[in-house]
């Protein structure tokens, strides 16, 4: 992907050691994407729970990481979240999206976070452009 050095970003970047780090793994079969993250007490929203913020962002990257698996180099054009609970620091979250469809430039994707007892805790929708060749 042109212009983009992926290690260094924020949410997968594996040399941003202040960003999430997270670990995805795509199949290739069911065009998925998953993984399992730990969120750090430095990423605290109110009380002991993840900040919101950073949810959205985790469920950005996981969607991000299924058009890149998929070859397709894009931007994110449109971000829907739903949050439904809390989601408590130090506890294991279970990360996964998959592909929805693409139409002319446009790729749609779904993700969700879920946490330890099998609870979602956010869902997200998005809609990401494909980049127009130089």
């Amino acid at each position: 992907m042109a212009g983009r050095d992926p290690s260094s970003g924020f949410g997968s970047g594996v040399d941003n050691d202040d960003g999430l780090q997270l670990k995805l793994t795509f199949d290739e079969d069911t065009k998925t994407a998953y993984g399992e993250y730990r969120c750090p007490a430095k990423f605290r929203g109110e009380k002991d729970s993840v900040h919101p913020g950073v949810l959205a962002v985790i469920l950005d990257e996981i969607m991000a990481r299924i058009n890149e698996a998929m070859n397709f180099d894009t931007v994110t054009g449109e971000l829907t979240i739903r949050y439904l609970q809390s989601a408590t620091l130090d506890e294991n979250l279970y990360l996964r999206g998959w592909f929805v469809k693409k139409n002319r430039r446009v790729v749609e994707n779904r993700a969700e976070i879920e946490n330890e007892i099998g609870k979602i805790v956010a869902r997200g929708k998005g809609k990401y452009i494909e980049r127009e060749e130089p």
